[in-house]
């Protein structure tokens, strides 16, 4: 890459981050991140109760807002990146300028996953340094938990700035990377353990190593079988649920192949998009 384009990369990234600094939605994710940590902090002794003792388990419980906050940074900071320019129509002013669109893309993908990361890395600081003051230990593990978390950050930022490429309107492309996350590859997931299918291609299936990896031995995949009344004619019926967990090293793979097919394409996208 060009000395030239480098620098203009730096030049929008820099800009972006301004905008972000100045925004409300940067401080949202601030705020929500520290209120939903001083929750399982301030909670468990106000009503009685005690933390976990396993240093581990308590981390898992202080991290299980770590999807949600993954899901909210790709939408406010990735889903209408591109978009907006469109939209707003300041497009008008930037693309004119002597500027690749490539190097404008890359600009506001650095910056996105800057204040990303820099989200989820308060997250665990929050999450790492409670565990220390009240367990006084670090589990193991959290460096690998946390470097797992990043890699489907940045896969569903990718997705969200595909979508921010396609779409024709901010709102749709913000609800689209929402609820795609959200709710509707949840409810696979979730369909998966009733049919007894393992949705090891969903990206949110896969993003459970991040919690899963604390637990030792890593967990199995299991079947549950119960039975119960099934009406007056059909007797007693037994049915099953499937309890599946996401390998590592698949998961890793799935979730790089979602952020390296998004990203290739969304660049495309924007590149041929005109105003």
């Amino acid at each position: 890459m060009a000395p030239n384009s480098v620098r203009q990369i730096a030049t929008v990234a820099k800009y972006e981050l301004l905008k972000y600094l100045r925004g409300r939605r940067l401080l949202a994710i601030v705020l929500l991140t520290i209120v939903i940590s001083a929750i399982f902090l301030i909670v468990p002794p106000a009503i009685g109760s005690q933390y976990p003792k396993d240093p581990k388990q308590f981390t898992v419980n202080v991290l299980s807002f770590l999807g949600i906050l993954s899901i909210l940074s790709a939408t406010f900071f990735g889903a209408d990146a591109i978009v907006s320019e469109y939209e707003s129509k300041t497009g008008y002013f930037l693309f004119p300028n002597p500027i690749r669109k490539t190097a404008i893309f890359l600009g506001k993908f650095i910056a996105s996953a800057l204040v990303s990361v820099g989200a989820i890395a308060l997250y665990y600081l929050i999450a790492v340094v409670s565990v220390r003051v009240i367990d006084g230990s670090i589990p193991a593990n959290t460096g690998l938990s946390f470097a797992y978390s990043l890699v489907y950050l940045f896969a569903i930022l990718a997705i969200a700035y595909l979508f921010s490429a396609i779409m024709r309107s901010s709102v749709y492309s913000l609800v689209l990377t929402f609820f795609t996350f959200f709710l509707i590859l949840p409810i696979i997931d979730a369909v998966g353990s009733v049919a007894k299918f393992k949705p090891w291609f969903s990206i949110t299936f896969a993003n459970g190593i991040a919690q899963y990896v604390f637990e030792n031995p890593y967990p199995t995949d299991k079947i549950f079988t119960t039975s119960a009344p099934g009406g007056a004619t059909a007797g007693v019926q037994t049915y099953s649920l499937a309890q599946y967990y996401p390998e590592i090293r698949l998961s890793l793979i799935v979730m790089a192949v979602y952020f390296i097919v998004a990203f290739a394409l969304s660049i495309f996208l924007a590149r041929r998009r005109e105003m």
